[in-house]
């Protein structure tokens, strides 16, 4: 039976002790069920879990609980964990009396979820085994929990973690405030077909998640792997990876870039989908259905065989396009630490240029000199395609402003005369393959050039220059009346500056 569905047996109950304040029971009572966690704090951990909740608490806050393995093998506490299933009821039990009720919505078993929620106790141990739940309602009068106790045969006070079966349940249901009868599983949102608003709305919560969470290994790892990933669709191989190729691929990205604690099991890498399993797809050597009981005594995703796995056809499909592609990896490129080699790393992963508005001119003709005895590199000749410029477009921009720059004004004086360079709004290099003409040239002086093809600063819609950092205006651009500046190539910078238009 899948998570979610109703149970066409009896549901059992299980008496499901709150704890005390030696191990924090009363705060994170208040902490996980009555408050909820909010999906977005623990996505990195969740894994595949993610998009199982995300049906199950479409408002985005979990009511979640757990308990601890047992050392034991056939106790109590083992057998609860063991047969209790989705739809089976929740009695809390505190102080000796039962104060509130919930239904089983979902099991599974998540360590590194459990040590987010709620830290470890004195021995390292933490609640691992864990319960999403449904409506919790707290019983208008706590119910004294000893001839509930005694009928069943059990031990007063309750001692330990205990599942009643739906026979025995049935029992001391006259002792009971009624429980509420079954009811449907929330209706699973219909499916939206993902466009750009929701993609980029994805992305942005990886970048948000990983600045957050510099300490976290998975989620500082998570806007690698997404490069790596658009790396591929942008040199047009297939959107999902062999996993052995994909790990091969990310290790030295890893190493290089992101959390060496990353690497080694394939269920600890960042492939899980923190902003919306509509991102990615995993497939499996072996086919999972969401059991809670599959997963007793293993962790969640160290079960599975992943054999492929890469975006999702909708993702694919919407990276086919260069300005959504420049600006997902402008977007990314904010959630990396400081004092990343940029360009090397775009380069490592199949997007050399896409962090200059030039683009990337002539690659081939970087060769790794090494000095000779006698001081001079060494050099090698070397064959390249160059792209061919047109100098008349050049000079016409830099005459017809006078050699003024169009941002600042400045008029740069040199011996024989005045400087400013032409800089192409659309880049001429891969991957931008803009054109050579006067409609996407800018006059500019050498500082706002390169703040320009950089993307630091950018143009709006009403020509104002702006910071793309904080969005504060510069001034407003200078425009020749006979310099038609084409709106289509503004707007492309734009995308590359990680702009929506």
């Amino acid at each position: 039976m899948g998570s979610g569905q109703q149970a066409s047996r009896s549901p059992q109950l299980l008496l499901q002790l709150r704890g005390g304040a030696n191990v924090r029971g009363p705060q994170h009572y208040e902490h996980s069920v009555k408050r909820g966690i909010r999906l977005t704090e623990i996505a990195a951990e969740l894994g595949p879990e993610l998009a199982v909740l995300q049906r199950l608490y479409p408002h985005g806050v979990a009511r979640l609980w757990g308990s601890t393995p047992s050392q034991q093998t056939n106790n109590a506490k083992v057998r609860a964990l063991r047969d209790r299933r989705v739809g089976d009821h929740v009695l809390f039990y505190a102080e000796k009396t039962f104060y509130a009720r919930a239904r089983i919505l979902h099991l599974f078993r998540n360590p590194a979820v459990a040590k987010r929620v709620w830290q470890t106790d004195d021995d390292g141990q933490t609640w691992e085994h864990i319960v999403a739940l449904g409506e919790v309602e707290p019983l208008a009068r706590s119910v004294p929990a000893e001839p509930i106790l005694r009928r069943l045969g059990l031990p007063v006070p309750l001692r330990s973690l205990t599942l009643v079966s739906a026979a025995e349940y049935a029992s001391i249901s006259p002792l009971l405030p009624d429980m509420p009868g079954p009811v449907p599983p929330p209706e699973p949102p219909a499916p939206s077909r993902m466009n750009r608003k929701r993609f980029f709305a994805a992305v942005q919560s990886i970048v948000d998640l990983s600045r957050r969470r510099r300490c976290d290994a998975a989620a500082r790892n998570q806007p690698l792997t997404m490069l790596w990933a658009i790396g591929r669709i942008a040199a047009g191989e297939n959107r999902l990876t062999d996993w052995a190729d994909a790990s091969i691929s990310l290790r030295p990205l890893v190493e290089r870039y992101g959390e060496t604690t990353m690497l080694g099991d394939p269920a600890e890498y960042p492939l899980g989908p923190v902003a919306g399993s509509e991102l990615w797809e995993i497939r499996t050597a072996e086919s999972w259905e969401v059991e809670p009981s599959g997963f007793h005594g293993r962790a969640v995703l160290g079960t599975l065989n992943i054999s492929f796995l890469g975006f999702s056809p909708a993702v694919a499909e919407l990276l086919g396009n260069v300005e959504m592609r420049g600006r997902a990896v402008a977007m990314l490129s904010r959630s990396l630490i400081p004092n990343v080699d940029w360009p090397a790393l775009l380069a490592q992963v199949g997007l050399a240029g896409y962090d200059s508005a030039t683009g990337a001119l002539d690659l081939s003709s970087l060769t790794a000199g090494e000095p000779d005895s006698n001081g001079p590199v060494k050099r090698k000749s070397v064959q390249v395609d160059r792209i061919v410029r047109s100098s008349k477009f050049a000079e016409a921009i830099k005459r017809l402003y006078g050699d003024q720059c169009q941002v600042c004004g400045l008029r740069l004086e040199t011996r024989d005369g005045y400087y400013s360079e032409a800089a192409h709004i659309q880049g001429l290099g891969k991957p931008h393959d803009g054109p050579d003409e006067l409609s996407n040239l800018l006059c500019l002086c050498p500082n706002h050039h390169v703040q320009f093809d950089c993307f630091a600063i950018y143009i709006d819609d009403e020509f104002m220059v702006r910071r793309t950092n904080d969005d504060t205006a510069i001034r407003q651009l200078h425009r020749h009346e006979s310099h038609a500046i084409g709106e289509k190539y503004m707007r492309y910078h734009r995308r590359f500056c990680g702009l929506p238009k």
